[in-house]
Order: C-alpha cells, then structure tokens, then sequence
C-alpha cells in the first residue's frame, strides 16, 4: 500500500497507523489498520480501527472497536467505555 495521508488540519497522538490510511481529523490512543479513512474534523479516541473502514466528516468515536469495510456516516457519535467498547460488526454502516 501508499504511505498514509495526512491532512493539513490532522493530529495523531500516541497512536498506530498503518499504511494506506487518509487521515483529516484528530486521531489520539488509537490503533488504525490499512486503509482506514478518517474525515474531516473527526475524532478517534481509544479505538480499533480496522482494515478499509470509512469515517465520515464531524464523527466522534470514544472506545470503538470496528471490524473491517465498516462505514461510519457523517455526524455520528458513538461511545463505549474501557470496560465495556462499542463493537460494529464487520460491513456495517451506520
């Protein structure tokens, strides 16, 4: 794969992320697999991102855990915690 792409507005903090990955919002303590798409002003907080998942502009994701080819609309906030994460299936869309 491409290296990955980072936007001129995106932050990566103590985070993963693997090659092929477009990065234009806020990713922090998160681990994105190949060829994850985060969106415009997204924000990716202690998350699991897996292979070819698509989030959308303005998402907010708090200890998420995706499988691979989910997609994540524009707008969306979704929130686990520690104990217990938000888990999507794999193809999901939301």
């Amino acid at each position: 794969s491409a290296p990955s792409k980072y936007g001129n507005e995106a932050t990566v903090t103590n985070s993963l992320v693997s090659d092929g990955c477009i990065v234009e919002g806020k990713v922090e303590n998160s681990i994105l697999f190949r060829g994850v798409k985060v969106g415009k002003d997204a924000v990716v907080r202690n998350s699991i991102i897996m292979q070819d998942t698509v989030i959308g502009d303005y998402v907010q994701l708090n200890c998420v855990i995706t499988d691979k080819n989910v997609v994540i609309r524009d707008h969306r906030i979704l929130s686990g915690c520690e104990v217990q994460p938000y888990f999507l299936s794999k193809g999901t869309m939301i």
